[in-house]
This record gives C-alpha cells, structure tokens and sequence, in this order.
C-alpha cells in the first residue's frame, strides 16, 4: 500500500486544507464558473443572438431588452420616465460589456501589443485591460459631457436642484440612454472585477463597485440623474489618464507616461477632490435652498428630506474615502518618479504573479538590456 507523502515543510492541515481546496475546484460548479469565465465571447455572443432574435422575430422590436421603455404618453419631445423595465436593458448592456471587452482584448488590444513587442503574458493581459478600459472612458466621457451639455446642469450645480422633480424624471432619449449603459457597464465590471487576477486593493475595489452600483441604481429610482452624470464625468475624466498611463508603461513609452502620469494627476485632484467635493457640498448645503425637506412624494417621483440627504452623503463621502486612500498610493508614486526614476503602479498584482514580468523579460533580452527592464517594471 502506497502513502501519498506531504509536500516537505506543510504541516497536516495545511495539507488537507489545500487537499480540500482542490476538490472544491472540481465541483460542477466551480467547472461551470471556469467555463464562463474563459468562454466568454461564445455564450455573450449566443445569449445577444437570442435576444435580438427574439426582438426581431416575436416581439415586434418592442423588447425591453433592447429598447427604452416607459415612454412619456403624448410628449413632443419623446422623453422618458423610468420604469422597472429599465432593468431589463441594463441586462442587454451588461451582456454586450462582455462580449466588446473580450473582443477588443484579444483581437485589438493583445496582437497590438504583441506587434510592439510585449512578450510577457502578464503584461499582455494588463494592456489589454487597460486598453480596453481607456477607449471606453474616452466615449463614455465624450459621451456624458455631452449629455451635460444638453442639460440645464451644464456648468451650473443649481440646476441638480431646480425643477424637481418633473423636470428631472423626464429624461430625453440621450440622458436615459447614456445612463442606463452606464449602469451596465458597472453592473459587468463588478464580473470583471472577480474574474481578473487579484490585486492587493481587491477589497477596496469591490466595496468602489458596490457603492458605485448603489450610487446608479438608487439616484435613477429617486431622479437624481443630473448629480449622477456630472459624478460619472468627473471620475471618467480621470480614468482616461489613468488607465493611458498603464498602457504607455506596458508599451516602455517612458517619457510619454511620465507626462501622461502628471496630467492624471492634475486631472485626479481637481475633478475627484475639488469638484466632486463640490458637488457633495452642493448636495448637502445647497439642495435646501431650493427644495424643501418635506418633499417626499413617492406618486409624483419626489424623493427628498433630510434621510435622503444623510444617506447619499453617507455613499458619496465612501466613495471620496477609496479616492484619498487611491491618492495615497498616488503620491508613493510620485515619491518614486521623484527620488527613484520609477513609475510603478502601487496597486500591484498579488505575490502570485510578481515574478513573471522579471523573469519572461530576463529570457528575452541581453544582460545590456537588463538593468532597463528592471527599471521600467
């Protein structure tokens, strides 16, 4: 009878913890989350079929799946309320962020990179997600100041307040598109954020998304659109630079993502701690100038008093929270750009992958070429 031998060093425990561990990842639902996870493009592709199909074919392109529901009866402009159907549009979005993520990774972003001359998968990896990631805050930011444009609040934080709610709860076709899209995008990136490789702020991240999502879900329900797209264009803004600056640093575009790095950082100060500041500040300051606390009308769309003020506060003071702890590692990277020559990402892959950058470089360059990498990694 043969004994299976524990790996020299672990202890009884650790190794029937780890024993057990790798049984749960053979369980029929631990295979049924891997084969999502890596046949993304097959079942986002075949559930959009379906949908459209069945939007074409028996619903007589009338499905909440893919058009905006709850029109306003008569309204000469074509504006919209919302409406419990909206979900099943955030759904759609949801599922068609899968499937342009995957393909833009792995048919536009990864042979780009590789054409450049990245090598380690790791690093292709991170540049495609971040490539991604930056064509869409460039759209969705192009996007939003758009809308803002249109709208009464463009570049007057009054307007947040004024004509509540009537002239709020009608939102034109744009605003309720734009929003919606939003709340898918951030809905699927809660999916992403599980299925990427850890980081060491993974709690952080996920407490972001969750009081993003709150954020959306509940300013859409009260008809606080008109915060909620100036909150999404300050933050789109400088994710822009952000996610640019990764892409430059995987590519070895050292002095452009040194400058790309000091516009992200203006950028980061003053649209997330001055002027999304502001903002909160408008809301808990200023919104009683303009309605009263007892306008709490739930038939009409009327969501407001001083509970409503406290817990969007609550939420949006979370968010500024995560944005000063972010900043923190910000300003370490300064410290290193400064004193070290070393833009590096302070939110930084887990100890399981670290090494692979340094040692696929250190198989694909001379010892000449060496301290270089060491730099720029």
């Amino acid at each position: 009878m043969s004994i299976t031998k524990r790996p020299k060093g672990q202890s009884y425990f650790e190794a029937k913890a780890a024993k057990e561990a790798a049984a749960r990842r053979t369980t029929p639902v631990a295979r049924a989350c891997r084969w999502a996870v890596d046949n993304q493009a097959a079942w986002s592709l075949a559930l959009l079929a379906l949908i459209h199909g069945h939007d074409l074919l028996l619903a007589g392109n009338a499905s909440p799946l893919v058009h905006l529901q709850h029109k306003i009866p008569g309204d000469p402009q074509g504006r919209y309320y919302r409406g419990r159907r909206d979900m099943y549009f955030i759904l759609h979005w949801v599922v068609v962020f899968t499937l342009v993520r995957v393909t833009m990774m792995h048919k536009v972003m990864e042979p780009f990179a590789k054409w450049w001359g990245v090598r380690s998968a790791r690093k292709l990896t991170r540049f495609s997600e971040q490539g991604w990631l930056t064509i869409y805050y460039i759209v969705s930011n192009s996007v939003g100041l758009y809308v803002m444009y249109q709208e009464p609040h463009w570049m007057s934080m009054k307007h947040f307040w004024i004509d509540y709610p009537e002239g709020h709860r009608q939102m034109t076709t744009l605003m309720k598109s734009y929003y919606l899209v939003q709340m898918g995008f951030w809905f699927q990136q809660i999916f992403v954020l599980l299925i990427e490789e850890k980081r060491k702020d993974f709690v952080v991240m996920c407490v972001h998304h969750v009081v993003t999502c709150n954020l959306l879900g509940w300013s859409l329900y009260m008809n606080y659109m008109r915060i909620g797209n100036a909150i999404l264009c300050c933050m789109d803004s400088s994710d822009i630079f952000l996610s640019g600056t990764k892409c430059l640093r995987y590519l070895r575009l050292e002095k452009l993502s040194v400058a790309s790095f000091a516009v992200f950082v203006l950028s980061w100060v003053y649209t997330r701690h001055y002027l999304y500041m502001k903002m909160v500040l408008s809301l808990i300051n200023h919104s009683q100038l303009y309605l009263d606390y007892d306008n709490w009308y739930p038939e009409r769309g009327s969501f407001y008093n001083e509970n409503i003020v406290v817990g969007f506060s609550a939420l949006l003071l979370t968010l500024q929270a995560l944005i000063i702890y972010w900043f923190a590692l910000v300003l370490r990277i300064i410290y290193r750009v400064i004193f070290l020559s070393n833009l590096e990402d302070s939110r930084s892959d887990s100890e399981d992958g670290q090494g692979d950058d340094d040692e696929d470089d250190a198989n694909k360059n001379t010892s000449a070429d060496a301290p270089s990498t060491k730099k720029t990694d």
